[in-house]
């Protein structure tokens, strides 16, 4: 039933959320200016949203690995730590694929899954992952393996995808003359502070309604997450793993909403 409810509910907020600001700025004769009538405006939105979604959803995992430069671990890597720990803990839990499995060059604790579809999912983590005991190590795995078991990972991409979507051009015009402006004056590269801001503002308030469903959902795919971890590890296993993740001192990194959209949710600490 969620497969059906969230991605529709998402849709109905943003929707409902665009139809507010086109009321409360009386945009209704700029947008019939261009020939187009309301409704047919209301269409265009729901396809391009719907779209957005699917887009998100359908390459998430080959966007995920390009864009974190993951190097993926194969058969000649069988005897990796790593890839002993994601098969026996996939094997735990029954699963019937085992996720790619890889690493990405950041020094911050920190790992990510992926993927539309459990057979086409990958978990990912960072170098300074690496750095955790075999036991914070095996804890923060499982957690992914039961998002990507449970397709909470996957109807997270939609409906994430839905909502930065609708906004992608709106908030990547504002990011890039505020964080070029940025830039001239501090010198910095074009990961600036100011183009995230700039990204999470408009993408709230334009998809109001839609990013609160899926800031819920994100809440709710944690809780179920840590309650799996909870069964098997106890409060302690929980805590020890948890405590890792916010310890980490590595740099942000920046990636714009959509593409993090597109990545479900790379960092954990993004949604608590």
């Amino acid at each position: 039933m969620r497969y059906v409810v969230l991605p529709l509910l998402t849709l109905v907020g943003v929707v409902l959320t665009a139809v507010l600001w086109v009321n409360v700025f009386h945009l209704q004769p700029v947008l019939e200016s261009t020939g187009i009538s309301i409704k047919e405006w209301l269409l265009i939105d729901i396809l391009w949203t719907v779209g957005s979604g699917l887009f998100s959803w359908g390459l998430s995992r080959d966007i995920a690995i390009w864009s974190t430069d993951t190097s993926l671990l194969d058969d000649d890597d069988k005897d990796h730590a790593l890839m002993r720990m994601v098969n026996t803990l996939a094997s735990d839990l029954k699963m019937k694929h085992v996720p790619l499995i890889g690493i990405y060059p950041s020094p911050e604790v920190n790992l990510y899954s992926s993927g539309p579809f459990p057979s086409r999912s990958v978990v990912a983590v960072s170098q300074g992952f690496l750095r955790l005991n075999e036991r914070e190590q095996e804890t923060l795995i499982y957690s992914e393996l039961t998002k990507i078991q449970s397709c909470d990972n996957a109807l997270l991409i939609f409906c994430h995808g839905m909502t930065h979507g609708f906004v992608l051009y709106i908030s990547r015009l504002l990011a890039f003359f505020l964080g070029t402006s940025y830039r001239q004056t501090e010198g910095l590269s074009s990961s600036t502070y100011p183009e995230i801001i700039v990204n999470t503002i408009t993408t709230f308030f334009l998809t109001l309604f839609g990013s609160i469903v899926v800031f819920a959902f994100a809440r709710q795919r944690h809780w179920r997450g840590d309650k799996q971890v909870l069964e098997r590890y106890g409060k302690t296993g929980l805590d020890a793993a948890l405590t890792a993740l916010q310890m980490s001192s590595g740099n942000l990194q920046h990636y714009d909403l959509f593409t993090m959209a597109l990545k479900a949710n790379h960092n954990p600490k993004f949604w608590e």
